[in-house]
């Protein structure tokens, strides 16, 4: 019998079964069916227009639907309630919302960095003529688009601590932040730069929009931390405009929603999360979010929306009328049980994690909904990740738990293939026929087997990037063009947003920031440790130590007993060293504190830990 890793010239693969796919399911339909007058004289009235930040031109290597709906993305002042209520939007990925008071402003959600928040403030002012000063802010949630801004629509930190503005937010806001900014930080920048194609640029080739907003921008960015914290519901009165701040569970478990009841107003935050059916699994990563207690804050926004004459949101554009808000918010809700309770309905039937993709679909009139098409979210990636939620990783196949190792498989595969040249072989059939996702399937493994070969590399890019310009969804559009610039090493130098980034980082507690150190335990150092350290926070009357041992470190909120060092230091000292500033061993000899037990202990700390950077590969590992 002849071998055939012997005939690595001659692949075996059936050449039949490969067909085109251009568009996937997150591409159908008619490019005009969100354009359907009966839904557009739904919108708020426009007061000014000012440009768009998003890509419009036609192109071929952009889906004329993702063309399409960039074009409903300019920078545009809406006036759901005449002199009231401002949505701006299109300066950045969220819609702020002003609302004029008696004497100042309130403003919901300035956004993802001072420059954008300032610009849109600057359009407002002038052309409202408004100067009053803002007196209340409100973040409906911590997700890096949001709450980052504030500084740029003209608060500082004295007015907050002098009380001049009030600063609302979810009772666990800070809590889900910390978990961003110091705990997952790092893998987090990198896959939310490649969501948003920032090594890319804005362009054909790059950036189109991000779903559910033009643009992420870049910019410098601030946060003060919340004075008045919401649990359940906050009725409260600011600068004369009278307001129900609620919970009401949405894209992300810190979310609450605002009803003005003087103006009839809802902002239903991202509970609803845009014109686009939502993403109940985050492609750039995140915590479990919960379909049933989406729909569940649905309904609770539901019961605001039945008194609603105006909507806005964070993303997109403002609604009018009753029929039309409760309409279109429900729809929304029932998308989510939908896919939710057929997920499980195939699950219960025997159906694994891959087969959901083919099983759960849209009926036809959640389907058709203009506002529901998949801009933004997909139900083929939403399925996945409910299974995963409910039963885990493992599909129920031994198969997967005798599997060999990540790279040895990958070099199993290869030589089951027939060798490297065979692999290369399928692989270009494949994109001859332009079916772009199985040259990148079987690409994959030669690129695991064979980490060295470019050749490989750049034919994967290519079919990732083939298959990347057909996409009407900006994540599937952008992790595969972004991951094709990191396989052939065309990625700009350009800055991706930070999720630990000095302005949030300085806003977290000290226990929260030391506490998190944590997870950057070497442990292979500290496996035979036994070394104890505490810390009094001077400034705070604040107590915290570590104890490292058996590869972990077990944190405190005292200092422990017998402790090997102790640092008498203020607040001041642990953000000056967890931001890079300076060593907490200059700073107290620079005199800005003690140190009991002798500072060369703070090595022997130090040395337990792992803070180097990686360059994170995402499609070439």
């Amino acid at each position: 019998m002849t071998s055939f890793a012997n005939e690595p010239e001659q692949s075996k693969f059936d050449s039949s079964l490969l067909k085109p796919e251009l568009l996937n399911q997150n591409s159908p339909r008619e490019v005009e069916s969100f354009e359907s007058p009966d839904f557009l004289k739904h919108l708020a009235p426009i007061r000014k227009t000012f440009g768009n930040l998003a890509y419009t031109e036609s192109s071929e290597k952009v889906n004329p639907r993702m063309t399409a709906f960039a074009k409903h993305m300019e920078k545009t002042m809406y006036e759901p309630v005449k002199d009231r209520v401002f949505l701006m939007s299109g300066w950045q990925l969220t819609a702020t919302l002003i609302v004029v008071g008696d004497d100042g402003l309130i403003v919901i959600d300035p956004g993802e960095n001072d420059d954008a928040a300032s610009a849109l403030m600057k359009a407002f002012r002038d052309e409202t003529g408004n100067t009053t000063p803002v007196k209340g802010v409100i973040y409906t949630h911590r997700h890096i688009d949001h709450p980052f801004g504030v500084a740029g629509v003209g608060v500082t930190q004295d007015m907050v601590d002098n009380e001049e503005v009030r600063i609302f937010a979810h009772h666990e806001f800070m809590d889900y932040l910390a978990n961003d900014a110091s705990v997952v930080s790092d893998i987090l920048t990198q896959r939310s730069a490649y969501a948003a194609a920032s090594y890319l640029g804005v362009g054909e080739d790059g950036f189109v929009h991000g779903g559910l907003g033009p643009a992420f921008t870049f910019g410098t960015q601030s946060l003060y931390r919340p004075t008045e914290l919401v649990t359940d519901k906050l009725e409260v009165e600011v600068a004369g405009v009278n307001m129900v701040i609620f919970e009401a569970y949405g894209d992300a478990e810190d979310e609450i929603s605002v009803f003005f009841p003087d103006f009839n107003h809802l902002n239903g935050a991202e509970t609803i999360q845009g014109e686009s059916f939502p993403n109940i699994y985050s492609l750039r990563g995140t915590k479990f979010r919960d379909p049933v207690k989406w729909y569940k804050g649905i309904d609770r926004l539901l019961e605001s929306a039945q008194k609603a004459d105006s909507y806005s949101h964070s993303h997109g554009r403002a609604w009018l009328g009753n029929d039309f808000i409760v309409e279109r918010i429900q729809n929304y809700r029932d998308a989510i049980q939908y896919v939710h309770d057929q997920t499980i309905r195939h699950m219960n039937k025997g159906a694994i994690r891959e087969e959901l993709v083919d099983l759960v679909e849209l009926p036809p009139q959640l389907a058709d909904d203009p506002w529901l098409q998949e801009f933004y979210g997909s139900v083929e990636h939403s399925v996945r990740n409910i299974y995963v939620d409910y039963m885990g990783w493992f599909q129920g196949d031994a198969t997967e738990l005798a599997t060999p190792s990540f790279h040895r498989k990958a070099k199993l595969y290869v030589e089951a293939m027939g060798g490297a040249s065979s692999v290369m072989t399928i692989a270009n059939q494949a994109v001859e026929a332009q079916d772009y996702g199985w040259a990148a399937e079987v690409l994959t493994h030669l690129v695991r087997a064979e980490p060295e070969n470019q050749t490989a590399k750049d034919l994967k890019a290519h079919a990732l990037r083939e298959w990347g310009y057909d996409q009407s969804n900006p994540y599937f559009r952008q992790f595969a063009l972004s991951g094709a610039a990191e396989l052939d090493n065309t990625k700009k130098d350009l800055p991706p947003v930070d999720f630990g980034s000095p302005a949030i980082v300085s806003q977290l507690s000290i226990g929260t920031l030391l506490e998190n150190l944590r997870v950057k335990i070497d442990a292979d150092k500290a496996v035979n440790a036994d070394f104890k350290i505490g810390f009094n926070i001077t400034d705070r009357d604040e107590q915290y130590g570590f104890h490292i041992r058996n590869g972990i470190a077990a944190f405190y909120e005292y200092v422990p007993d017998d402790a090997q060092v102790t640092l008498n230091i203020p607040s001041q000292v642990i953000y000056d060293y967890v931001l890079g500033k300076k060593g907490i061993k200059q700073s107290i000899s620079d005199g800005s504190g003690t140190i009991e037990g002798g500072i060369d202990k703070l090595d022997e700390f130090g040395s337990y830990f792992d803070f180097s950077k990686t360059d994170i590969n995402i499609s070439s590992r």
